[in-house]
């Protein structure tokens, strides 16, 4: 994968001299498809299959559009990393079932990031795990979910109470993760022996989300791979939103306001990631940017149920922002590694989600970067 020269837990800094990561190709896909009859959008998370050389990709989808679904799909590239085609081949649809083995209900689900299992080969064993953000608005939980090729769930991973909306006396969230910022990201570990999730922004508890002024705190969950047992979690810093921007009234009546959070978390190593920062500001458009970090002197907070603000947050160091480019990276929520170029070139592979929503400017769109 990429190659970055060790460093210690002390300063736990990438030596990224003559690392470079480019932009190659972007396609926006034409609005209104809906392949296997329904329709297309809210792509959040992909993962590549070097095996097939083919990718699933989840819609977020509250099950409200068409059942909860995954797609199997192709982006052909040719031998420069640019697309072929205008928009990607689907060749199948996962329908991704409830623990009762029934497709889940309306607004019962939230999926936002899907992984392979690493070298899953087993009748009936794992081939997938996603996450789902819930709902906190509605008190539903959260969950990172282990299924098989068809869909059918197999098991959950434990998640700390902590992180499961709670109302207060007052009937209000008192606690857990926000509504629509909970687990955005998902990995498995290099070598396969753990799962890491990642919320888009800090826990109800651990402070605010981010502002101009300050940044937000999104944790970063590790499972073991076989027990789905929790066991590390660190904090992930996410920059404040870059820049002063009003809020604006939108259509329907309701004020939008500028955002920023972690939507994806990629492997590179044993203790080294990638991690997509996404910002949305009102007129002006989404900012993207990918960053290394590492777990490697940061402080374990695992157990902790509310940060005391003493904790030392991952390390992290930009290493791409779609602003440097000309590029629109519209809302982009996913990434995985890509195939090898001809010349050797790795490749990352981004989706952006487009909410359902291109009457509002919003498109779904893939996008390749090099790593060299």
């Amino acid at each position: 994968m990429l190659l970055l020269t060790a460093c210690s837990a002390a300063d736990a800094e990438p030596q990224t001299d003559g690392l470079e990561i480019t932009h190659l190709s972007t396609i926006q896909v034409p609005d209104g498809l809906s392949p296997f009859g329904v329709p297309l959008g809210g792509l959040s998370g992909i993962d590549y299959d070097p095996a097939t050389g083919s990718y699933l990709a989840v819609s977020d989808d509250r099950a409200e559009k068409g059942p909860a679904r995954a797609y199997t799909l192709n982006l052909d590239l040719d031998s420069t990393g640019a697309f072929t085609l205008s928009a990607p081949e689907f060749t199948a649809m996962t329908l991704l079932t409830d623990v009762d083995g029934q497709p889940y209900p309306v607004k019962g689900v939230d999926p936002e990031s899907i992984r392979h299992v690493p070298g899953s080969t087993s009748p009936g064993s794992a081939d997938i795990v996603y996450t789902s953000e819930g709902d906190a608005s509605k008190f539903i939980a959260p969950f990172v979910r282990a299924a098989d090729s068809e869909g059918n769930m197999l098991r959950d991973f434990a998640l700390p109470d902590y992180y499961l909306p709670v109302a207060g006396p007052g009937g209000e969230q008192s606690a857990g993760i926000r509504n629509n910022q909970a687990f955005e990201g998902l990995t498995f570990s290099a070598d396969g022996s753990t799962v890491l999730a990642l919320t888009e922004s800090s826990l109800l508890q651990d402070g605010a989300v981010a502002t101009p002024a300050s940044g937000t705190d999104s944790r970063v969950l590790v499972f073991d791979a076989d027990s789905g047992e929790v066991v590390d979690e660190f904090v992930y810093a996410v920059d404040p939103i870059s820049g002063i921007y009003p809020d604006v009234l939108s259509p329907t009546g309701f004020m939008i306001k500028a955002d920023r959070g972690a939507t994806e978390i990629l492997a590179i190593d044993d203790d080294e990631y990638l991690v997509i920062e996404r910002g949305s500001v009102p007129g002006e458009g989404f900012e993207a940017q990918v960053y290394w970090t590492t777990t490697a002197g940061a402080t374990s907070v695992n157990g902790q149920a509310a940060l005391d603000g003493v904790q030392t947050p991952m390390p992290k160091k930009l290493l791409f922002d779609f602003a440097d480019t000309g590029a629109n990276p519209d809302n982009v929520e996913g990434i995985t590694w890509g195939p090898t170029l001809a010349d050797g070139t790795r490749t990352l592979v981004l989706v952006a989600d487009d909410n359902f929503n291109p009457e509002g400017g919003a498109h779904t769109m893939f996008h390749i970067l090099a790593v060299r």
